[in-house]
């Protein structure tokens, strides 16, 4: 019996009005701390060589074992005019499927006026998808007294795939300020194998901006910006923004969806120690309307190493992330 309240929880969580942030990309939700996977021309944009690690669930305390792992690497390299970068992330859904990814991005970068810079980046990826059919319960299979017990109805085949993914976009900087646009899966890679339209990963645009402001000695700083993301015909945006005090800084960022409005609040901590940035996020849904919807949406934990420094003369331009 204790399975099949787990199914039923995975059930109920997959038809909550949060349903999008399992329907759409993870990096979506993330934009600034997955900058390989959310917008090529963002690959070495903030310089040095930089190692990130994030780790997201999904309803947590639910037992659902909803989660996502991302790691990236993107530097600025002189010799090649640009940036470069690798990332490789897996989204788990409940054991029942895995996406396990993995590509490599270059972003040139153009100086196009005395303040004005663009840069122009491409990303090509793989995606594997597979399906541990043993562990598939259709609700058909659910007796209201004993459990996951009864004959399918419908039969589901274990499997997997691997096929080609790739994404474009575009950086434009003018001294504190950026916006980005980029486009992912332009493909529609088939991730299933089977030919139909839905099994097919949407399109997703993504408009991107924000700023950074500081005080003469640097000790308080204001970075506002937003972030667009329109896939599969669902459109969701956040705007928000952090407050920083030294080395530590404190983020709000509301997310929107087009249908629903205020959909939940992520808030922050990010704090820097030399070439370590550790943040933790908490994602809440602050407006219930049923006692189905959790309040706590997931978590997210991330890390980032500095592994190298480099010459400043060397860059074209530079860009501070809003750290949320």
């Amino acid at each position: 019996m204790n399975r099949c309240v787990k199914i039923l929880n995975l059930i109920l969580c997959f038809t909550l009005p949060v349903n999008y942030m399992l329907g759409q990309d993870a990096e979506t939700f993330s934009f600034y701390y997955n900058p390989v996977q959310s917008n090529p021309a963002l690959s070495g944009s903030e310089g040095p060589g930089i190692l990130r690690l994030m780790y997201r669930d999904y309803y947590p305390g639910k037992g659902l074992n909803l989660y996502s792992i991302n790691c990236s690497y993107d530097s600025f390299l002189e010799s090649i005019h640009g940036g470069y970068g690798f990332y490789v992330s897996e989204n788990v859904l409940g054991g029942l499927i895995n996406d396990l990814r993995a590509g490599a991005s270059y972003s040139y970068h153009l100086r196009a006026s005395r303040d004005l810079y663009i840069n122009a980046g491409f990303m090509a990826s793989v995606i594997h998808r597979s399906v541990d059919a043993g562990k598939v319960v259709l609700p058909d299979q659910i007796d209201p007294l004993m459990g996951p017990v009864l004959p399918a109805g419908e039969v589901i085949a274990a499997g997997s795939r691997t096929t080609f993914d790739a994404g474009v976009g575009f950086l434009f900087s003018y001294r504190a300020y950026h916006a980005g646009i980029s486009v992912n899966h332009i493909f529609k890679p088939d991730i299933t194998g089977n030919g139909s339209e839905e099994s097919r990963l949407d399109r997703r645009l993504s408009l991107h901006g924000a700023s950074a402001f500081q005080t003469g000695d640097n000790t308080v700083n204001i970075s506002p910006g937003f972030v667009i993301s329109i896939q599969g015909g669902r459109l969701i945006g956040a705007l928000g923004t952090g407050f920083g005090y030294k080395n530590m800084t404190f983020n709000i960022l509301p997310f929107f969806n087009l249908s629903e409005g205020l959909s939940y609040i992520q808030s922050g901590l990010h704090i820097e120690a030399g070439k370590i940035e550790l943040a933790y996020n908490y994602n809440f849904a602050p407006f219930r309307t049923d006692n189905l919807l959790p309040f706590t949406l997931s978590n997210q934990v991330y890390v980032s190493i500095g592994l190298y420094n480099i010459e400043k003369r060397g860059i074209i331009n530079t860009i501070n992330y809003p750290k949320m």
